[in-house]
């Protein structure tokens, strides 16, 4: 019986469609490993680099799994390259592809987590009713809190009022889910100090700032590693330090979040 002619296919090589599962299944691959854990950015990309290198670094006709060509995911062919050179080089190509897509998908998944952080926080504010009080900022580098004096201190005291404890209790919730560093700056307006516990506006404002980080660790269990308390005195005002509304803006708490 004679053999029928097989006939010839237009479209793409066949080794192209192969070649996209084994992308695709890359990437679903990273996307379950973020689902069902957090890893830190040098172990995951140490991890990808690992991966991919294993499955990359085969000979001609290997396959992953064992078994027929029906059954095997994918097989590498680098015999068609004229030397070692070549080969490494395409294999580093495909390590350094498979880290920038683990770099680019943590760094959009933290992304995510400061946005929900930035949301949860207005939402604190305007729960509380202290709206005319706290601005959200966002920068490029970093979203700014900043809180005027009177939510958390009387004047010339670092002690932190009962008000501020509430606030201070639910922003803890906003922050408590993001890993990224967060400076607290204490600011004063430029009027001197009038009390013996604190000589200057430096003491008064590196206080307040360092009760405000000591809260969040102490009382509500934040990581200490991710804080930084600050005093700047009346050197960065916001207002004018010439009129009573100006003096009573650069009376605050600032409280960044390195993005």
């Amino acid at each position: 019986m004679a053999r029928k002619r097989e006939s010839d296919e237009g479209g793409a090589p066949a080794w192209m469609a192969t070649y996209g599962d084994l992308v695709t299944n890359m990437l679903v691959f990273f996307v379950l490993l973020f689902s069902m854990s957090t890893l830190d950015q040098k172990t995951f990309s140490e991890v990808a680099a690992s991966l991919s290198y294993t499955m990359i670094n085969l000979k001609g006709g290997d396959r992953i799994l064992e078994g027929g060509a029906a059954n095997s995911i994918i097989a590498f062919d680098f015999t068609k390259y004229d030397s070692e050179e070549a080969e490494a080089k395409l294999r580093e190509k495909y390590v350094e592809a498979a880290e920038e897509m683990v770099v680019d998908s943590e760094r959009k998944l933290k992304d995510k987590e400061l946005d929900d952080a930035k949301n949860d926080i207005r939402d604190i504010i305007k729960e509380q009713g202290i709206d005319d009080k706290v601005q959200v900022f966002e920068e490029k580098d970093f979203i700014l809190v900043r809180l005027e004096q009177e939510v958390f201190f009387d004047s010339g005291s670092a002690e932190i009022l009962p008000q501020g404890m509430t606030v201070l209790s639910s922003l803890a919730e906003a922050l408590r889910g993001i890993e990224n560093e967060i400076i607290v700056a204490g600011h004063t307006d430029n009027v001197p100090m009038t009390n013996k516990k604190y000589a200057t506006n430096w003491e008064l404002s590196t206080a307040r700032a360092t009760n405000v980080v000591r809260y969040l660790v102490e009382v509500e269990g934040l990581d200490p590693a991710l804080f930084t308390a600050t005093g700047n005195s009346e050197y960065r005002p916001v207002g004018d330090n010439d009129t009573p509304e100006g003096r009573q803006k650069n009376r605050r708490i600032e409280i960044k979040i390195l993005k």
